[in-house]
């Protein structure tokens, strides 16, 4: 297993603690995910959120301290006309005005139809897009399941997160939509019920998606599919007019680069190991049980470059015990290269901030 001194925290919290920037962390609700606010093309802020109490802060770090850029809450009126009311609501990043930024928030709520897409001028957020709550979706697609999720994706590998993936675990239901001047259309649609993608059938309530670069071109292109506690994962890329899978393993299959995806609890994310600019390895965890391994493409394989578990000693201090833990990547230096870890423990004030040391 690797050194897990291989990571050190250069900002920790707990367990218990006091959260970050003012904002104490103390709700099992809490999530959190790197943000571009200030549209300089670096995701090194972090917007923290609490559905269902209209609770959402905006930080951004100075020489290691943090402090809100944004603060509402809790209880709060949430962000720009969007009352974060209800315990379903999730908030993701997003580049609507195809500026190649990340600086759009899209906030939906599952089973209502509603989303709402925030722009930031000046620190004020205003929707530039608003559906519900209730609404009739977005391109036609209708956000009538509670099981309904969202994530920015570059579908034309032209460096920009301009379109939007919606996806809907168990139906086999996944829709890319673009827009164009502010109105939003499929380019790719299929479902409910639907048969997937590029052979991926979407039939498990347990899957998950997020946007990849795979081939290190610098550009969020393909996408990875994965069923935690199967083993299963597929990354898809467009080919043309076409999806296919550049890889596919299951279901049930033996995971990646060593990885097994054999736990229900096991997560996956796009990160940027060796601070080159590109999200092109992946974090695989497994909250509770000290497990994080850290994958990179060598000669076409997949190896891990850092892995502890399972059971293991979580990386850099951050022990990973908690079956609440939860990691995204962060441009903590302001550098271009989200590539810091931040662990957090929603309900305890727990939060870290890892950085590579060799």
């Amino acid at each position: 297993m690797s050194a897990t001194n291989a990571y050190k925290a250069v900002y920790a919290q707990g367990d218990p603690g006091n959260g970050i920037g003012g904002y104490d962390l103390k709700s099992s609700a809490d999530r959190a995910f790197a943000f571009d606010y200030d549209s300089s093309g670096k995701l090194d802020h972090i917007v923290l959120y609490r559905p269902g109490t209209g609770t959402i802060w905006i930080l951004k770090d100075e020489n290691g301290t943090w402090s809100p850029v944004y603060a509402e809450g809790d209880p709060g009126k949430g962000i720009g006309g969007y009352d974060l009311k209800s315990s379903d609501d999730r908030v993701c990043a997003f580049d609507y005005d195809h500026s190649g930024k990340a600086d759009h928030l899209v906030c939906y709520r599952p089973g209502t139809g509603t989303i709402w897409i925030l722009k930031n001028l000046g620190g004020t957020f205003k929707p530039v897009y608003a559906q519900g709550d209730p609404g009739t979706g977005i391109g036609g697609y209708d956000l009538k399941s509670k099981a309904d999720r969202c994530f920015a994706y570059d579908y034309n590998s032209c460096g920009k997160l301009d379109h939007l993936v919606l996806y809907r675990p168990g139906t086999g239901t996944i829709w890319i939509l673009q827009n164009q001047g502010g109105k939003f259309s499929p380019v790719y649609a299929e479902g409910d019920p639907g048969a997937g993608i590029a052979g991926y059938d979407l039939k498990s309530t347990a899957d998950r998606c997020f946007a990849f670069d795979w081939d290190g071109n610098g550009k969020l292109d393909e996408i990875v599919l994965y069923r935690p506690g199967t083993g299963t994962m597929w990354i898809v890329q467009k080919q043309g007019s076409e999806f296919k899978a550049v890889y596919a393993e299951g279901d049930p299959g033996k995971g990646i680069g060593g990885y097994n995806l054999a736990s229900p609890a096991d997560r996956c994310f796009a990160f940027d190991y060796d601070g080159g600019q590109k999200l092109d390895e992946l974090v695989l965890y497994r909250p509770g049980t000290g497990t994080i391994w850290i994958l990179q493409k060598q000669n076409g394989k997949y190896e891990p470059v850092y892995h502890q578990g399972d059971p293991g000693d979580g990386i850099g201090g951050y022990n990973l015990q908690s079956s609440a833990d939860r990691c995204f990547c962060l441009d903590y230096r302001h550098d271009g290269n989200p590539d810091h870890l931040v662990l957090y423990r929603p309900g305890t004030g727990t939060i870290w901030i890892e950085e590579r040391q060799f």
